[in-house]
């Protein structure tokens, strides 16, 4: 074995490779620093869950939908794979942010490693890219409103929105060609990008190496002093190591905690729910995925005059300043101890994001998917009928916005708490032809396009009908 183990190291070139990847000395860093080596994982994750998903999903407006529940449903761990792609994708965001703000304390972006700051930053902004067209690809409400939103952001952008919107939706009109380029731009035109600056991210923090020991404790003025120390650092016995296997294993402990507790995602929390198909006829307003609901929440507060120039400036207001903070920021201080105006800047934003991400789970202003129907009160048996009301008005989302009796989400109006007691030709208008000024769709265009049967509306009618004498929750 050992002859073959030679012969192909020879052959295949894998001995220079090994000595300069894998038997390198490194400076030591603590547990955190493994975040780099997690999101690699994560990465290969994404990569080999999609293209498994690649086999069974169709990128047709007419398909796209179908396929993915069928992927879900039909094939054999289809909901596995679905579940591990969309746990890993939300769970990669997370660790990009916990990968930037670790780097801000430390001083990551100092020289000589410049160079490894800028590419990390634009890999930041083309994962962002990635998980949101990855979501638009399930062609159902949240994704197609997903996309709505993304060309009503483009087309505030000045003096080219409106030919970037005719691009990327490949007509006037939001609908079937623009699957198909988000489709391209998921698999194909991103990560066209993204794979090759991965490599070269990697190749730069072998050349520059992380933050080591000593720079975390004294100033550092230069590059040439940084890389005196980083060498001192790195072939100390204290503090430096074999990347091969100490780093490695050390790195590579939390990458298998997170991956961990990916797996775990996947299996008791399953994959995200597909909502009803995409309707290009009707505003929906379903809630996004979570790893956006902080920028939602932030948005959402902003006056309304300021929200649609929000929307396009922060993303390049952002990308601006983490391009310029290496520039900007000449001190020589790193490390976390060292930093402590940075500290109180990544703390608040930290706060203020998890504060968001809370209130926007927990708003009022946009009603969420539920699919449990609305509580039956103890004693009250429902007829056949008015039960298969109370499952369809679940079912097409209704409560999701609407409290039934005082319980459930205070979105839209309780239907039944409408005044005085509504006949069944009054409810049924309401919900066909919502009064002006009640945001709520009308459901006449869910009856003309097919996606509810007059049957169907009538039994939910009937149930709010019902409806109408539980005693109120106070």
């Amino acid at each position: 074995m050992g002859r073959w183990r030679e012969w192909a190291a020879d052959r295949f070139g894998w001995k220079p490779l090994a000595d300069t990847v894998l038997h390198r000395r490194v400076a030591s860093g603590a547990w955190y620093f493994g975040d780099g080596a997690t999101l690699a994982l994560l990465l290969g994750v994404l990569v080999a869950t999609g293209a498994a998903m690649s086999l069974t999903y169709s990128p047709g407006p007419e398909t796209a939908h179908e396929s993915v529940s069928r992927l879900t449903h039909d094939v054999i761990l289809g909901w596995f794979v679905r579940a591990l792609h969309y746990w890993a994708a939300g769970v990669m965001v997370v660790m990009l942010f916990f990968h930037l703000f670790r780097e801000i304390l430390v001083g990551g972006y100092k020289a000589p490693r410049e160079g490894t700051w800028l590419v990390g930053v634009v890999m930041l902004f083309l994962v962002l890219a990635m998980s949101f067209t990855g979501y638009v690809l399930r062609w159902d409400e949240r994704g197609f409103y997903a996309a709505r939103v993304a060309m009503h952001t483009v087309h505030n952008v000045p003096v080219i929105g409106e030919r970037l919107v005719l691009f990327l939706q490949g007509g006037d009109e939001a609908g079937p060609y623009m699957l198909t380029r988000f489709y391209a731009a998921h698999v194909i035109l991103v990560p066209l990008f993204l794979l090759p600056l991965v490599g070269y991210h990697l190749y730069l923090v072998m050349l520059h190496g992380i933050t080591s020991p000593t720079e975390r404790r004294q100033p550092v003025a230069t590059a040439e002093e940084q890389r005196r120390i980083y060498e001192a650092d790195k072939n100390s016995p204290d503090r430096g190591a074999t990347f091969y296997p100490a780093t490695m294993l050390q790195s590579g402990a939390m990458a298998a905690v997170v991956f961990a507790g990916v797996v775990a995602l996947a299996v008791f929390v399953g994959p995200r729910d597909i909502e009803t198909e995409a309707n290009l006829v009707q505003r929906s307003l379903p809630a996004e995925e979570w790893w956006f609901w902080w920028y939602s929440a932030l948005i959402a507060l902003l006056p309304p005059w300021l929200a649609p120039a929000f929307v396009v400036l922060f993303p390049i207001l952002a990308f601006v300043a983490l391009v310029l903070l290496p520039f900007l920021d000449r001190t020589p201080h790193r490390g976390i101890r060292n930093r402590p105006v940075w500290c109180v800047i990544v703390t608040a934003c930290v706060v203020a994001m998890l504060w968001l991400t809370d209130l926007r789970r927990r708003s009022p202003w946009t009603g969420w998917p539920d699919p449990e129907p609305p509580p039956v009160p103890a004693g009250v048996e429902l007829a056949p009928d008015v039960e298969r009301g109370r499952q369809l008005f679940a079912r097409f989302g209704c409560n999701s916005c609407h409290p039934v009796a005082g319980h459930g989400r205070q979105v839209g109006v309780d239907l039944t708490a409408l005044g005085s007691p509504r006949a069944r030709d009054e409810i049924r208008d309401y919900v066909l032809r919502p009064p002006e000024g009640v945001a709520m769709p009308a459901y006449q265009d869910q009856i003309d396009s097919g996606r509810m049967s007059r049957e169907e509306l009538e039994l939910i009618v009937g149930f709010v009908h019902v409806a109408q004498t539980f005693p109120r929750n106070q």
